[in-house]
């Protein structure tokens, strides 16, 4: 039932005629390249819709998951995590009330990071992220980016038009800490706070899916 697009999408795909959902993605970075990333999918405000959903048995000529089904993903997706090298103190919540999932763990380096990126990832999206990855850390230039490899705008072709549905509405939040302020950022979307330490990128799926906006940036920090 739950194909495997990227890790930012595989719950939402859940509940595929859910529209309204965000997804943020935070990353604390430390000076040595360690540091800690959470990942949020938000479904909140579509939870009246998701609790009428959850009573079928299938919509869209998908089934629909129990909430034990849900509960058992989830720990597998802990699971994974915790087996990923370089990955320690894994936490991760679930709240079926408002539907919102939480996962955050440390890294010790953006390898490691990449990997827990990868291993939500189809096999064919986890081979473009070993070759390409989406975070690095240019420790010496201090030069920190996110790039971004995954056509979704290809894949979303290959699904059902009322399956395209869960994109509508929907959006992703990133948001960057770093232990010095920010000398400079690539993309021109992303807001830089007042203390410089941080920066904050929000756009809908719909503009990445049109190739109208990007999550792509390079961090430059002060040295």
């Amino acid at each position: 039932m739950i194909k495997k697009i990227n890790y930012i999408f595989v719950f939402a795909l859940l509940f595929i005629c859910t529209s309204c959902f965000e997804i943020i993605e935070e990353v604390s970075l430390n000076e040595d390249g360690s540091g800690k990333v959470t990942l949020t999918l938000n479904l909140s405000r579509s939870k009246t819709k998701i609790n009428s959903i959850m009573l079928l048995d299938s919509v869209n000529n998908y089934e629909v998951p129990s909430e034990q089904e849900i509960r058992q993903h989830f720990a597998d997706m802990v699971k994974t995590v915790k087996n990923t090298g370089g990955i320690t103190n894994v936490t991760n919540s679930i709240n079926l009330e408002d539907y919102i999932f939480t996962l955050s763990c440390d890294f010790n380096d953006v390898d490691a990071l990449n990997m827990v990126v990868s291993n939500f990832s189809s096999k064919e999206e986890a081979k473009r992220i070993k070759n390409h990855k989406h975070f690095s850390y240019d420790k010496n230039n201090q030069l920190f980016t996110r790039s971004y490899h995954y056509d979704l705008a290809k894949e979303i072709k290959k699904t059902k038009m009322e399956d395209r549905e869960v994109f509508k509405t929907a959006s992703i939040t990133t948001i960057y800490r770093f232990p010095k302020g920010i000398a400079s950022s690539s993309n021109n979307a992303a807001k830089i706070s007042k203390s410089k330490k941080a920066i904050m990128l929000k756009i809908s799926a719909q503009d990445i899916i049109n190739q109208n906006k990007s999550i792509k940036n390079q961090i430059k920090l002060q040295k």
